[in-house]
């Protein structure tokens, strides 16, 4: 029995033209993954409509925040009569009443020990530098404004361009427009110089002990 049981199973596996079929095997593992690159296609421009592409974003502001910064912290400032970039009023000029302007000044940094002024056309030049129309020094830094045509106690006046220790009033060539710049000093030290030493000289000195300073510019028209 066991004999004819083998016959039958060798049978079955010749198919006839003497070739042996083999015995079907199920695949045991998967073949390895194709890790050939994809061919990339390039990006398109992101422009719309013909705009050109965002290269980077800017950082946001807010314009409430930036204010109160600035009213918080102040700085060195002064206040002039006129608005900054304004036409001089006719009063502080040659052709009106030749008055040197009331001045107030905020935020004096510390360590200041004296204060300075200065009128100067940043037009017109006089041997290179901008023509001196007024030098005022040694001003106590405890005070805060001078009055219309005030020389505070104790302060030196410097030899303007037109030969005055005093104020001298914007005064440009007729047909003509000049920018005139108020500026006050805030000094570290001193300037011990007598009254009436040349503008120039005085200036050159102040700015040597300068920490500070801040500016307002009028125009004057003739």
């Amino acid at each position: 029995m066991v004999v004819v049981t083998t016959a039958v199973i060798l049978a079955s596996c010749d198919v006839g033209d003497g070739t042996t079929l083999r015995d079907p095997v199920a695949p045991t593992t998967l073949p390895p993954p194709d890790t050939t690159p994809l061919e990339t296609v390039p990006l398109e421009d992101p422009a719309l409509d013909g705009a050109p592409a965002i290269e980077s974003l800017p950082a946001p502001t807010n314009p409430a925040t930036i204010a109160e910064g600035d009213a918080a912290t102040g700085g060195f400032q002064v206040f002039a009569p006129w608005a900054a970039g304004a036409p001089i009023d006719i009063r502080y000029t040659c052709d009106g009443s030749n008055a040197s302007p009331a001045l107030s000044w905020t935020g004096v940094p510390e360590g200041t020990q004296e204060i300075a002024i200065s009128l100067v056309d940043e037009t017109n030049l006089s041997n290179g530098r901008p023509f001196i129309h007024w030098v005022l020094s040694g001003i106590d830094p405890s005070l805060d404004r001078l009055a219309e045509n005030e020389v505070p106690f104790g302060s030196t006046r410097g030899l303007n361009f037109f030969g005055d220790v005093d104020y001298t009033g914007p005064c440009p060539d007729p047909g003509t427009t000049a920018s005139f710049s108020i500026t006050v000093f805030a000094l570290n030290q001193q300037v011990e110089l007598a009254d009436g030493t040349p503008a120039a000289e005085l200036l050159d000195v102040i700015g040597t002990v300068t920490i500070d300073s801040t500016s307002s510019i009028g125009t004057v028209s003739r």
